[in-house]
Formats: structure tokens, sequence, C-alpha cells
């Protein structure tokens, strides 16, 4: 039995491939095998091959023009985002309130500043200076009945410090999903003098050489504002009586402390 669409004589046929003749010329129409299937691959190369230069597909119709479709994929994917606080060429102040943290017998209390230049985002040198309080606590007397004896130990009531900053961590935190502030963690360390009753009369010592090393984290609220929180170690050599051995004495503080930037704003500058 002959189905209807199929040519059934001679002259039907050449009707047929009559009227394919101009379309196979203007070469807008694929070979077709009979013989056996493409395979999907295949197919999809020479589909790809038939396609305009400008046509990329459902994600190019999707997206518009080339230069729309940059600026939406750059919305949409960001592989390294600038940082949200630059430091560098800034000149910083930061003013502290530290604590002794070592001494169960003679608690140290100060206040301190900092005043700090920023050559680079991640690296500053800075000056550094405390004025500190010894508050004796309860278990002076304690210690003294136990031991039947006097405690020895450094009263420290002032430092200057020379420091260098190094800031290699940077970041930023989400405050109940609603604000991103940025922070960094830095280091510190260098050298200078601590002042203690030793240093004044009637010893008349002298100020005492010093070396320090911390670190700490920051968070920048604004741009030219900044809360810090840290932990510096402080070691001099100090004799509180004549009769005793010169020893190392240590300072182990934690401090919390505001900072300003001046300038008050910065620019970005992109390397």
């Amino acid at each position: 039995m002959r189905r209807r669409d199929e040519p059934s004589s001679p002259w039907r046929r050449a009707i047929f491939l009559l009227l394919l003749a101009p379309v196979a010329a203007a070469g807008q129409m694929p070979c077709i095998y009979l013989s056996e299937p493409s395979s999907k691959p295949e197919a999809e190369k020479r589909a790809a091959e038939r396609r305009p230069a400008g046509d990329q597909g459902v994600l190019g119709t999707a997206l518009g023009a080339p230069g729309e479709r940059d600026a939406a994929l750059a919305d949409r994917v960001k592989a390294v985002q600038r940082k949200g606080f630059l430091k560098r060429n800034r000149l910083e102040l930061t003013l502290s309130l530290p604590a002794s943290m070592n001494d169960a017998f003679y608690q140290k209390v100060g206040a301190g500043g900092r005043l700090a230049w920023n050559f680079q985002d991640s690296f500053a040198l800075a000056v550094r200076g405390a004025y500190w309080w010894t508050l004796r606590t309860d278990d002076v007397k304690r210690g003294q009945a136990a031991f039947q004896s006097q405690l020895l130990s450094s009263k420290p009531f002032a430092q200057v410090m020379l420091d260098g900053i190094w800031a290699p961590v940077y970041g930023k935190a989400s405050i109940l999903g609603r604000r991103i502030v940025h922070f960094d963690l830095f280091l510190l360390g260098g050298v200078g003098a601590v002042w203690s009753d030793t240093s004044v009369a009637p010893r008349s010592e002298g100020p005492h050489p010093a070396a320090d090393l911390g670190g700490g984290i920051r968070f920048y609220p604004a741009d030219w504002l900044a809360f810090e929180m840290g932990f510096t170690a402080t070691l001099y050599p100090d004799r509180p009586t004549r009769t005793a051995p010169s020893t190392t004495s240590r300072i182990l503080a934690a401090s919390i402390g505001v900072t300003v930037f001046y300038p008050f704003h910065f620019e970005y500058v992109y390397p």
C-alpha cells in the first residue's frame, strides 16, 4: 500500500527535485543522509557553524548584546572585590585603656596613646606611650603572711615605644545581616624605654630599655574611625631592691581603644 505523501510517479519526482534545486543552490539546506541517522554531537556542531556570528544562543539572548552581557556578568560574578577601607598615606591617632593581666598582687591600669603613619595599607610606623597606675590588691597581705617576707615587684609608671605595625589579614563581617563592617588583624613589635620606681629618686637609675610584642583586631565602621582590641607584652630589666639581682619584668596588658584617621576620607585608587 502506497502512502499519499510519497511521490508515486517519475514526473512527480522530477517536480519535487526542481522545487528543491533553488534552495540547494543558495546553500541554505543542509545535507540529509537518509541511509544512516546523524549523531547528536555532529548535528549540534553543524548547527553552531550555521549560527550567525552575533548569536550566542539562549544565554546570549537572555543577557542581551555583548556590551550588556559583560555588564550583566560583572554584576553577577565578582572574583576579587576591592577593599572597603584604605589606610595608605593616612595619619592615625589612637587612644587606649590598657590593664595588666599577669600580677595578682599589684594590678596595673593605664591610659595610653599611639601616633602612626601608614606607609602602606598593611604597614605603619608608630610611637606608642602609656602611663600606669599600680593598685595594691588584698592578696598582698595574704601573700606576705604566707611567705613571711616582702613581695618584690617592679612598679612601672610610664613607657614610650617605637613600633612597627603589620596587618597581614583583612576581611569583613556582617552585623545581624544588615550591615557589613571591615576589619583587619595586626601584629606589632618594637623597642623603647620604661620608667619605674627605681628610675627616679632615691635610686635614680633612669629609664630601662624595653622591647614589646603584641597584636589585635580593628573594626572600621566609618571612613575615619576604627575600634581596636589588642594584647601587648612589654619586657624590661629592673631590680626592685638594691640587694636583689636584676630580673626581667613583664607587663602583659589587654587594651581597648578608638582610632581616628586623617584625612578623614580616602579616595580609592586602582593599582
